[in-house]
């Protein structure tokens, strides 16, 4: 019998991507990754590895390179390079050339149209996930850049293995393990030059702080960071459960109530934080969160900007947030008879006058400020409902007239709700301010016979 040959023993790279596939975040059976691949050792190690590892859980891989036309010949030279190993390991290929102008920001640019391209070539070739080749140092870089840019628990959370579309199974995985698995196997890379470049702060990270901190204070500096991150982002991940559990009776929508200012400030940030991104891919700064609990506090007045664009107000008890750095004015004039009905082309509310009928034993003046009772007899007209204007005056019964607009602020409307009034006037007489007061102008009385009902309730 002729004997069988030694089987390879599997290297440190191997287990680690290994228990990485067969983890909570790995592929499930039939899954199809689309393994990103520069050409660089990184990247070239998780093509290989998966080649490897892959076909035994059932997973298909594809491979993808995407050039930036950052650097000329060199692009073209290392997709033909990828091309070549993906044909070596037996894993299909495909690739991609993307535009990036030059101009401020040119590196984080090419990396949103990477993997912009990359998610067109996962959508072109049916995979469900996309594999990155970063690895412990990358995270570790991630995570000093971070701190230096003063970023809380979550951004000291570094890279998840698992986000989204992303899959990154060899966050435990060091440059030592690359450069062995690569030498063990003879498999070469590229280098890309713009790696030495120090103008960028992840090289200077990556070339002077790094070695830097390992060589005078941890020679173990990027797993003791990696281990920082995953407990960073267990508490983090625990913090914003809790978080949502109590934004659930404080948000709605576009409104917050300002008693988030009580919550225990590592909840507050993270209830406000989480409301300020509903409905905007932009994410708020630290600072943005701090002024609008200040807003919440009462320690701050006036309207905050905030991404989006975006603006947040007081509003009585509740924070509210509204499109936009200034308000849209939104002035309205609809001329209204009785039997009538008028909306608000803005959509904020809708105003019918009935026909006039016999007034019925004991109706008197309605005290829902919705509501209201016209002497269909001494009803002046022609009549219009349209926005508050300068100048408007209330006649209120027992008192004399009063500016519209010391009204308004007196039933506590908002600034910028006041525009949005409805507002019953005969020539420059105001009858009704719908919602908030009734002016004396057409008042029922003992003599009244005949009345027409105004009643106010919202659009939609």
């Amino acid at each position: 019998m002729t004997p069988m040959a030694p089987q390879r023993p599997v290297g440190v790279l191997e287990r680690k991507l290994a228990a990485a596939l067969d983890g909570p975040a790995g592929p499930r059976a039939e899954e199809h990754l689309l393994a990103a691949v520069s050409g660089g050792p990184d990247s070239t190690a998780l093509l290989a590895g998966l080649a490897a590892l892959a076909p035994a859980r059932g997973v298909r891989v594809t491979a993808a390179y995407v050039d930036h036309g950052l650097r000329g010949t060199e692009g073209a030279a290392e997709c033909a390079r990828v091309a070549a190993l993906a044909g070596q390991l037996g894993v299909p290929f495909v690739s991609r050339t993307v535009a990036v102008p030059p101009g401020p920001g040119r590196e984080a640019r090419a990396r949103h149209a990477r993997y912009a391209a990359l998610a067109d070539m996962a959508a072109e070739v049916g995979a469900g996930r996309i594999a990155t080749g970063h690895i412990q140092d990358d995270q570790a870089e991630t995570l000093v850049f971070r701190l230096l840019r003063g970023a809380g628990r979550r951004g000291l959370g570094g890279m998840r293995s698992a986000r989204g579309r992303l899959f990154r199974p060899m966050l435990d995985i060091t440059r030592t393990d690359v450069r062995r698995f690569l030498a063990d196997r003879g498999l070469g890379f590229a280098v890309d030059r713009t790696n030495a470049d120090l103008a960028l702060a992840r090289n200077r990270i990556r070339r002077l702080v790094l070695p830097f901190l390992a060589a005078e204070f941890n020679p173990r500096l990027g797993a003791s960071l990696a281990t920082l991150a995953l407990r960073l982002r267990d508490e983090d991940d625990f913090l914003a459960a809790a978080a949502a559990a109590r934004a659930a009776g404080l948000a709605s929508g576009d409104r917050l109530h300002v008693d988030v200012a009580a919550e225990p400030p590592a909840l507050a940030r993270r209830i406000v934080r989480a409301w300020l991104e509903r409905g905007t891919r932009r994410n708020p700064s630290a600072p943005h969160v701090e002024r609008v609990l200040a807003l919440a506090a009462g320690w701050k007045r006036g309207a905050l900007a905030v991404p989006g664009p975006a603006r947040v107000l007081r509003e009585g008890e509740y924070l509210v947030r509204r499109p936009g750095r200034a308000p849209t004015p939104r002035t309205v004039s609809v001329p209204i008879a009785p039997g009538a009905t008028a909306v608000d082309p803005a959509g904020r509310w809708r105003l019918s006058l009935s026909v006039a009928r016999p007034r019925r034993a004991g109706e008197a003046r309605s005290t829902d400020l919705r509501h209201a009772l016209f002497d269909a007899d001494v009803l002046p007209g022609p009549l219009v409902v349209r926005s508050p204007a300068p100048g408007d005056r209330l006649r209120v019964p027992g008192v004399g007239t009063r500016k519209l607009q010391d009204v308004l602020v007196d039933a506590k409307v908002p600034r910028e709700a006041r525009p949005g009034i409805a507002v019953l006037a005969a020539g420059g007489e105001v009858l009704w301010a719908a919602g908030v007061a009734r002016g004396a102008c057409a008042a029922i009385d003992t003599a009244t016979r005949h009345v027409i009902e105004g009643v106010l309730e919202p659009a939609g």
